[in-house]
């Protein structure tokens, strides 16, 4: 096994990190537009992340130009983010408006991650151009910094498809006959398309420019993060919540897909089984709960608002936003795990919602159903195919594998969480949120609550999850195989 391109990784964090302090200086100008007294510390902020990020791209001059394994690939996806993460924090401890580094760097991983959690007690109080800090980290970490970077600067040679790979989600393979650029520079022309549009239909509404970018940018990458205390419900209209169903839907939509459909003036979404099983759990869901609500008698009020609120949360779940409009764990335990599973699996593959996937559980249905009919004609010949394509045996060994880490991590994560100060609700709606990046947990952490109150180690404990989560589980846990750093 060749050495590590320890050049290669140090370069691209560099690049990546000067990306950031771009970001940052954009917050800078909010903050002078709106004369607030944190804005030197963005600038402060901007300038230490440019100055690093420049010091270790002069490892580029010294990289050599033997291929790039994915030894080289998991190590710079994972050290990039985290790097960001670590810069990403500046501008609230060199502000002064987080002064606590744990606080500061849960708040930043929960904004890269796109998770809705937050340490915040009164949002509202924050400064506007911190406000579009966090907002923006969501928006940048929903589509992928590192595939940002690749849709227009194409300096990370031969190791480009690898890191599209590492970095985005799903299974599908079937993307990669066309160039990784091109496919991550679609994406990112519907990503910024979408939020635009997003900006313009919430701006119509009771929002005000402010607000509508800010919700624009959270709500297109499925974070869920509100300038409001009380999130969607502050604005009480019922134009902002479908506009906000309209954008996370579309952020849990696979993004090629969204492109052929807008730009090519294609129908081929509506033929992915992927795109319509996502629309059916979402039908299925919303009809089970306000079936079950109606005949329970409760909140059947306004027919229209109880339909209008159970598809907002159902929305939110499924696409991992974490936006609410009321406390959703009033309806009752069942609807807990109702939740509970649609956070697991989520939406698209290609998307920015967090989860396994449907697409994964597709699969698992599917081998299922296969396993039982090689039971009954064991001659027979049976396999998985999505679209009408076989599925590979290796995809399928691949996607089990995902699965069982999947959940052999959220059960461990019980254990832990729970001994470490949690309640056992509250141990896994933590968990289960973290590792899915919705946001939303259980009990004193559920929609009406946060994660001020948790220790240090659960805050640490909970970023863990979300960056494992949000890079598909392998790209992390690679890093922590004792194989890995072999020569």
């Amino acid at each position: 096994m060749q050495k590590l391109n320890y050049h290669y990784v140090l370069s691209s964090i560099g690049l990546v990190l000067m990306i950031e302090s771009l970001f940052i200086l954009l917050s800078a100008f909010v903050g002078e537009y709106y004369k607030e007294a944190t804005t030197p510390s963005l600038y402060i902020s901007s300038a230490i992340t440019f100055v690093s990020g420049f010091l270790l791209n002069l490892a580029r001059n010294k990289r050599n130009n033997k291929r790039i394994s994915k030894r080289e690939v998991y190590l710079t996806v994972t050290t990039t983010w985290l790097a960001m993460v670590l810069f990403g924090t500046l501008p609230f401890l060199i502000s002064g408006a987080i002064s606590n580094f744990t606080d500061a760097f849960f708040e930043s991983m929960c904004g890269f991650t796109t998770t809705g959690s937050s340490t915040l007690l009164n949002i509202e109080v924050f400064p506007k151009s911190l406000h579009f800090w966090r907002s923006f980290t969501q928006w940048i970490g929903g589509i992928g910094i590192l595939i940002f970077v690749m849709s227009f600067m194409p300096f990370f040679g031969n190791g480009n498809s690898f890191l599209y790979k590492a970095e985005s989600t799903g299974i599908s393979e079937e993307q990669f006959r066309i160039r990784s650029k091109d496919i991550v520079k679609k994406i990112s022309i519907t990503y910024i398309v979408i939020t635009t549009v997003g900006f313009l239909l919430l701006v119509i509404g009771p929002m005000n420019p402010f607000d509508a970018a800010c919700h624009a940018l959270t709500s297109v990458s499925t974070g869920g993060i509100s300038t409001k205390q009380a999130s969607i419900s502050h604005y009480d209209s019922a134009y902002t919540e479908y506009i906000i169903i309209f954008l996370m839907f579309m952020g849990g939509a696979n993004f090629m897909l969204t492109y052929t459909t807008f730009f090519k003036f294609s129908s081929s979404i509506f033929k992915d089984e992927e795109f319509r099983w996502y629309i059916g759990l979402i039908v299925l869901f919303v009809v089970i709960i306000f079936t079950t609500q109606t005949f329970n008698g409760t909140h059947i009020e306004n027919i229209e608002n109880t339909f209008r609120s159970i598809l907002f949360h159902v929305v939110s779940a499924i696409t991992s936003t974490g936006f609410v409009t009321t406390d959703y764990l009033e309806w009752g335990q069942p609807f807990w795990f109702l939740f509970i599973g649609l956070v697991l699996f989520c939406s698209s593959e290609g998307s920015t919602s967090g989860g396994m996937k449907i697409s994964r559980l597709i699969v698992l249905a599917k081998n299922t159903r296969v396993v039982f009919k090689r039971q009954i004609h064991p001659q027979a010949l049976y396999m998985v195919k999505i679209n009408g394509s076989v599925v590979s045996n290796q995809t399928v060994e691949k996607v089990m594998a995902f699965v069982f880490l999947y959940i052999a991590i959220l059960a461990f994560s019980f254990v832990v969480l729970s001994y470490s100060g949690l309640t056992f609700e509250e141990s896994i709606g933590a968990a289960v949120s973290a590792i899915s990046n919705y946001g939303i947990g259980m009990g004193n952490n559920g929609p009406s609550g946060n994660f001020t109150s948790v220790s240090n180690f659960i805050k640490y404990y909970l970023s863990f999850l979300m960056l494992v989560g949000r890079l598909e589980v392998f790209t992390v846990l690679s890093l922590l195989m004792p194989g890995f750093w072999k020569k």
